[in-house]
């Protein structure tokens, strides 16, 4: 006998390989997955931050030129200002005067009044102005500020224009850096200009909002007025031209739908996230870069954070690890000195390898295939005995049928010679039936041929009950001719009809072959009925014929019963397929055959063609 040898120790070298691999790999997809999600999560966090930062700052910005727009709004509604401006006093008169005083009551209640250090209403010769002491001057703003090179398009704009953005103060000695805005004035009661206003705000609108804003170093505020970009250092605005290219739009980041957040690269600054916000202020945005320290330091303690957990679950699952192996090896190592035994021929049950787990249940296993052992040799040696005696009863059953089909013949011409046509027809048909058993009953037909059989079957027996029962045939189309069906299913049929159904009731009888389709599941399938105008049957009945094996009743087909039949086609088609029973007692009883609808090729059976020649 051939002895196993089992390698114990390769298959946990193998198993501990295996699981080191498992965890490293388990830990290495978590970083990656982890470090991708931190990735994203923590330039999603600098993005939003940035752009509720810039939002805050943005609408301090934007408070303070509402009150400007305010003030410009006051100065083209004012009744005071419109007479002033369509009367055109000359200074020092009463109406200059009191003009002059609710203007600059109007200004000085003005919360962004200390960004306007110059506000002027200038009419036609003369004008009204509102300046600081600090930055007072004697100049003719009636005759200076039309000659300035943005006069005309300021004035004649649509809207507010801060096309000329931040530029110096031509009427103040040191320049200051201001925002010029100039807006006409109509006449009271028309729309035609009578004058206009200028207005001088100040750099310090933006610069002053900005020195509170925290900024890392490496991050960039910038403020674009028109098309003119300025960058915030030393605490004010240096006017640059940027150059750089957009690599990716990241506004779907954005937690409003008007701010623009862009991946930008530049020679100086290298690759940057830029988030921009709107200013209410036509054409006018706010800027800040994110800083790449901030990334790189919040990456960095996530990195040492994410080392120590792997680090920590890499050591639970070597402890694990080195405690399951223990667990295995030991049962493992008695399982298999088990089956050494049994390989021995001890097939004695050892409770020793039943434990309360699943190797447990191994071992189970393991007894009671040794206890079955013998039970299945002995079982195999009985088969085989029986199998012996099938042989040996079929080899009894094997008459030459060449012998019979001559005897038969022989009778069949004697009997046509004296004149005995009955006995010639049942020759014929119980000669043409043998041949069909000699071919074996496993072979399938054709529909047509089994009916032709079972004609041959029915003129026997209508002789042999002296013409008292009767039988019709009705095939609903030609096609169904050609369909397969299992030789020898109808006659068991029949033949149930005459002994328990027309025979009992003790007179003539009719039965009735009907083939047609069926259609089943969307499936289109045939039925054929058998039905005879019998004594009928129970349910319980019907059922029972189907189920027993007990065949006794029938005649020439007694080993291929009406349950036989149903077990066949359920072996061959399936079991959705096989014979249904419909009786009522004392009226008919109906066998239904549902069988598929599968055209028979010509190699999977005798054709009728060559039966026929045989027969003759």
């Amino acid at each position: 006998m051939k002895k196993t040898v089992y390698h114990s120790k390769s298959i946990r070298n193998r198993i501990l390989l295996f699981t080191l691999s498992a965890i490293l790999g388990m830990c290495l997809l978590i970083s990656l997955f982890s470090y991708y999600i931190f990735r994203h999560y923590l330039q999603n966090t600098l993005i939003q931050s940035t752009e509720t930062s810039l939002r805050l700052l943005s609408e301090s910005m934007d408070n303070s030129m509402d009150e400007v727009y305010r003030l410009v709004r006051y100065c083209q509604t004012d009744s005071n200002i419109a007479n002033y401006i369509e009367h055109n006093p000359n200074p020092g008169s009463v109406l200059s005067v009191s003009t002059y005083d609710s203007f600059y009551e109007e200004c000085s209640r003005n919360s962004s009044y200390n960004y306007m250090p110059r506000i002027a209403i200038v009419s036609q010769e003369h004008y009204l102005q509102v300046v600081t002491a600090t930055y007072s001057s004697t100049a003719d703003l009636a005759t200076l500020i039309p000659e300035l090179p943005y006069y005309e398009e300021l004035l004649t704009a649509d809207d507010y224009d801060f096309s000329p953005g931040i530029v110096s103060d031509p009427f103040h000695r040191a320049g200051r850096k201001v925002l010029p805005v100039i807006r006409p004035i109509t006449y009271q009661y028309n729309n035609r200009q009578a004058g206009y206003l200028f207005i001088e705000i100040s750099a310090d609108l933006f610069t002053i909002p900005l020195k509170d804003y925290s900024c890392p170093s490496d991050s960039f505020l910038y403020l674009s007025i028109a098309g003119h970009t300025y960058i915030y250092e030393n605490g004010g605005l240096q006017e640059f031209t940027p150059e750089y290219s957009i690599l990716d739009d990241l506004s779907t980041y954005s937690l409003t739908g008007t701010t623009q957040i862009s991946k930008i690269h530049s020679a100086t600054m290298g690759e940057q996230i830029l988030v921009t916000t709107p200013l209410n202020m036509p054409d006018c945005y706010l800027s800040q870069s994110i800083s790449h320290a901030e990334r790189t330091n919040q990456a960095v303690l996530f990195m040492g954070i994410l080392a120590c957990i792997l680090i920590g679950i890499l050591s639970i699952g070597v402890v694990l690890m080195l405690l399951m192996n223990r667990m295995i090896t030991v049962p493992v190592s008695r399982l298999q000195t088990r089956m050494v035994r049994i390989a021995g021929g001890d097939f004695s049950r050892d409770p020793s390898v039943e434990w309360d787990h699943e190797l447990g249940d191994i071992g189970r296993g393991i007894n009671d295939l040794s206890e079955n052992v013998s039970e299945l040799m002995e079982k195999r040696l009985e088969d085989e005995k029986q199998k012996q005696d099938l042989e040996y009863k079929m080899l009894q059953s094997q008459i030459n049928p060449h012998f019979l089909y001559n005897t038969l013949n022989s009778i069949k011409w004697m009997a046509t010679i004296q004149g005995a046509t009955g006995i010639s027809e049942m020759t014929t048909s119980l000669s043409r039936l043998l041949k069909s058993i000699s071919k074996g009953t496993s072979l399938l037909i054709d529909i047509r041929e089994e009916l032709s059989l079972l004609e041959n079957y029915f003129t026997i027996q209508s002789y042999r009950y002296g013409g008292t029962i009767t039988m019709d045939i009705q095939v609903d189309n030609e096609s169904l001719y050609n369909s397969e069906i299992i030789k020898f299913t109808l006659q068991p049929l029949v033949e149930n009809a005459i002994f328990h159904g027309i025979e009992p009731k003790g007179c003539a009888g009719h039965i009735r072959i009907h083939v047609g389709y069926e259609t089943s599941d969307n499936t289109e399938k045939i039925r054929i009925d058998v039905t005879d105008d019998g004594v009928g049957m129970t349910a319980d009945k019907a059922a029972q014929v189907l189920r027993s094996n007990d065949d006794s009743s029938a005649d020439f087909f007694r080993e291929i019963g009406v349950s036989n039949v149903h077990k066949r086609l359920q072996y061959q088609f399936g079991a959705e397929y096989g014979i249904t029973i419909e009786s009522k007692e004392g009226e008919y009883t109906t066998m239904s055959i549902h069988i598929p609808n599968i055209p028979l090729h010509n190699n999977e059976t005798v054709s009728s063609e060559t039966i026929s020649s045989e027969n003759t």
